[in-house]
């Protein structure tokens, strides 16, 4: 390893016991010559080389002689002549690292050959360029200069040099230069390069990480050397849509692209395009990614000048380039799944900040992702004045953009987050009301506490927005959410031609044993579910079902009926509109599971929260009940108000005290199911949940029924039978289970089983209850408790351990009773990638997220099937 190693795209060694002494960038240019790329020609100096070369430097320099000429010979150029050949010295690491010192450009231009190279670019352009050398030289010194008199002079004089930007300037500044630099360095290049390349010496002896590093030497091209002569930089692909055509500029007659106006490479000369399309090929291939390549053309002749991997390009170019790659078996399918993080394909679902433009709008960063992606509309404060500004602007063909900014929402508000863009809350976290909503709708959602709503409008630090104002939302999965002051354009998603379908299908294939379900409650959500290749809908939330604007005023009326024989009249109503909504999410999926949530939320969540929303439901009601006066309406909803709803009447306790909403639900999903086979031959496998379950009697209660002196729930079993003899039909199959979302249910979860074909961990509430959290309010001192490192992460976002001890039990104690017993996450927590491990492991049969999760969620089990079957 005692010689000089001479490279071009002609000369170059594949000898892996050599190549091994080059470190890292030079084993690249190894690569990169011997793909036949037209590189730069040069020499590297190993290690050994470059001790010898110390010892002795005598004995070396016709070896340098020879080296330099065979650069100059392939560049027509001469070293230390008129037409001056002028090379960069850079630091070859073993390691990849970052350090201060890589590169320093243009050796060799010294008193002797500026003349000559100015005739070529000008003197203004060789004086710039000599002001470089040397600043980089008083730059390296001073890296180890000890002498604090010497490094006083250097500092002085390498701000001086800063300064100088006239060549007059540069030239007077030249003369203190040479005051205290030996003037061989001035007068001729190789004493020059001498110099610099016993800088970089010193340097490495005074680091642990770089003392056994190469120096790669390499020629210099310009791109405003003469008439055909032109630099530019492209990318081999576009690195936004991932079109597979070349991307970039070029600029004729230009040194870099600071100071000129270019042009789309795709009007390059033919003959340059070429090569460049072929070369950026080659690399695409050889470095299986997108590339970003520069070159230059110096009197005709193209060099490449440098190529790197593309750090900014998209989810979608990402994908299409892995895919092509694929396609045309440069990698196999392992490769393509373990090359994407399951966050980044939030960005192929979601819209997405154009970042070029966003740098010129004010902002502020912090506060909560609730729902991934981007929005931007004009700003409202209410639903009502949400809903009147949409219709105003719908019916006048104006922009109907908006974004809904709350405190907090609840029930009444989904048709104005459905309406919107996204929605912005001060109040909640990951798993409150808000995001939950628009991440089942495919919305944008924010949750910042510092915002402050105000007479003035909504403020955060020094912004004030008022009501009409445009905001921009960038909700990133693995970033800080940001709003924008101002309106963005967005880059919009097509799901059908950016790739993900055709990688879905790849992730597909190497799943094995868990599947992902979707929770949806529209068809739109099972369509989009059944798309991203769901087994199955692991939670329909039935309530939301009922928030649309005609239907919620009936629900409201079931609420605050008066009797029961009132509450079955308005039953009647609901059960036309639920059969309708279950038949169909039940044809859509097939003969795919639907997991079917019976009434879970708090009935007060149903009423109205405002003045506005009061009148509107009075109006209503009293259209049907004149007799009944606003006032009595009024306390009627005030009489379902609760302390604390999230743990009271609600879920199965509804069933046992209103056992008619139950049985009208369970009617419902049958009569659909049966209509479904009979009318459209469609068989389905419905399943029924019953949610906030405490113990084992009351879902024994709910299936089987239960009787006592003057009372009777109606179960699901005799529900079902009635209604099959009935219609005259064969019994469908269809599975009753539970939602394990209370630490009572996990413990009896033995005895649970006995009555359960199937277990579904909400984990929402599961985590409230366990760890004695509200969703809603944590975020209040949540901030406070990580500084403290008393929390680590959001708990309803990532498992905690309580948490998923509760879900290991439940699982082993079920299973124990019911050994084929179907376990699976309904909550939150299985769109977050890290928390699916876990459920793989912990035994669990799928997880259930929103549609947007699902691809997310397939990639995660991908990869983790991928890791589990390769050897340790």
């Amino acid at each position: 390893m005692k010689r000089i190693f001479s490279f071009s795209s002609n000369e170059f060694t594949k000898d892996e016991e050599i190549i091994q002494h080059f470190g890292m960038r030079g084993r690249s240019l190894m690569d990169l010559a011997a793909l036949g790329i037209p590189i730069l020609p040069g020499f590297i100096l190993t290690e050994a080389f470059l001790k010898e070369d110390e010892d002795n430097p005598e004995s070396h320099i016709g070896s340098y002689r020879e080296a330099f000429d065979k650069m100059g010979d392939i560049l027509e150029k001469k070293w230390n002549e008129d037409n001056p050949l002028l090379v960069k010295l850079v630091v070859s690491p073993m390691l990849n690292m970052v350090h201060t010192f890589s590169s320093i450009h243009n050796v060799g231009l010294c008193d002797a050959t500026i003349d000559g190279f100015a005739s070529f670019v000008g003197e203004d352009f060789a004086y710039h360029e000599y002001r470089g050398v040397l600043l980089r030289i008083i730059e390296l010194e001073t890296l180890i200069c000890s002498n604090d008199a010497r490094k006083q002079i250097l500092e002085s004089t390498l701000t001086a040099l800063k300064r100088a930007k006239t060549t007059t300037l540069i030239k007077q500044i030249l003369i203190d230069v040479q005051k205290i630099y030996p003037k061989a360095i001035f007068e001729g290049a190789h004493e020059q390069f001498s110099y610099v390349k016993e800088l970089f010496l010193k340097l490495f002896a005074d680091s642990e990480t770089l003392n056994d590093s190469a120096i790669l030497i390499q020629a210099m091209t310009f791109g405003n050397y003469g008439e055909e002569c032109f630099f530019g930089s492209y990318y081999t692909r576009d690195p936004v849509s991932g079109e597979d055509t070349l991307a970039g500029k070029f600029f004729p007659n230009s040194f870099d692209a600071t100071k000129a106006d270019g042009q789309p490479i795709g009007k390059f000369k033919k003959n340059y395009l070429e090569q460049l399309q072929k070369i950026g090929k080659q690399l695409e291939l050889n470095n299986r990614e997108i590339r970003n390549i520069k070159f230059n053309v110096e009197n005709g002749k193209l060099w490449i000048i440098d190529q790197s991997a593309v750090a900014e390009k998209s989810a979608q170019a990402e994908i299409r380039t892995l895919l092509s790659l694929l396609r045309s078996k440069h990698v196999d399918e392992p490769y393509v799944i373990n090359a994407i993080q399951p966050s980044r394909l939030s960005e192929l679902l979601h819209p997405i900040i154009d970042k070029r433009v966003a740098t010129k709008v004010p902002s502020v960063a912090g506060g909560i992702s609730g729902a991934m992606g981007a929005a931007v509309g004009r700003v409202y404060f209410s639903t009502e004045t949400l809903m009147k500004q949409f219709r105003l602007a719908s019916q006048s063909g104006q922009d109907t953009n908006f974004i809904l900014a709350m405190p907090a929402t609840y029930a009444g508000d989904v048709k104005a987050i459905e309406a919107s863009r996204g929605v912005l809350t001060r109040e909640g976290g990951y798993a409150s009301h808000a995001p939950v909503v628009a991440r089942s709708l495919g919305k944008v959602a924010m949750v910042n506490p510092s915002i402050l709503f105000t007479e003035a409008g909504l403020k955060i630090e020094n912004q004030i927005v008022k009501e009409g104002d445009y905001i921009s939302l960038d909700v990133p999965f693995y970033d800080k959410p940001v709003i924008y002051f101002g309106k963005i354009e967005l880059i919009e998603p097509n799901i059908d031609t950016c790739g993900l379908i055709d990688f879905l299908n790849v992730v597909q294939r190497h799943i094995k044993n868990f599947d992902v379900h979707a929770n949806a409650d529209q068809p739109s959500d099972a369509k989009l579910a059944k798309k991203f290749l769901a087994e199955g809908i692991g939670l329909c939330r039935t309530e939301h079902m009922f928030f649309h604007k005609e239907r919620i005023p009936i629900f409201r009326s079931l609420i605050i009926a008066s009797d029961k024989k009132e509450r079955e009249r308005i039953l009647t109503k609901l059960k036309k509109m639920q059969i309708a909504d279950f038949l169909e999410l039940l044809e859509i999926m097939g003969e795919k599971p639907v997991t079917i949530r019976l009434l879970d939320a708090p009935l007060h969540e149903f009423l109205p929260h405002n003045k506005e929303a009061m009148n509107e439901f009075e109006s209503f009601y009293r259209k049907e009940h004149p007799e009944i006066t606003g006032a009595e309406i009024r306390f009627r909803c005030d009489m379902t108000s609760e302390v604390n709803p999230m743990l009271g009447h609600r879920g199965v306790r509804v069933a046992i005290t209103y056992p008619e909403i139950y049985r009208m639900q369970i009617e419902a999903i049958f009569e659909a199911a049966y209509l479904l086979r009979k009318e459209r031959g469609i068989t389905c496998f419905p399943e029924i949940m019953i949610p906030i379950v405490t113990n084992p009697r009351e879902v024994k209660a709910v299936r089987f029924g239960k009787k006592i002196e003057g009372f009777e729930i109606i179960g699901v079993r005799q529900i079902e039978e009635e209604l099959r003899k009935k219609l005259g039909e064969k019994r469908i199959d269809y599975r009753v289970g539970t939602m394990i979302e209370l630490p009572s249910a996990a413990f009896l979860a033995d005895k649970i089983a006995n009555y359960a074909d199937f277990f579904s961990y909400g984990t929402n509430d599961l985590t409230q209850t366990c760890l004695g959290l509200s969703r809603d309010d944590f975020n209040s001192f949540f901030t406070t408790y990580n500084e403290y490192d008393l929390l680590d992460r959001n708990p309803f976002q990532y498992l905690q351990e309580p948490v998923k001890e509760l879900i290991g039990m439940a699982t082993e104690r079920g299973r124990y009773v019911k050994p084929n017993l179907t376990c699976g996450l309904c909550g939150e927590h299985g769109a977050e990638p890290e928390n699916i491990p876990f459920c793989m492991e912990a035994g669990l049969n799928y997880v259930s997220c929103s549609p947007y999760g699902i691809p997310l969620a397939k990639l995660t089990i991908a990869q983790k099937c991928l890791k589990d079957k390769t050897p340790k």
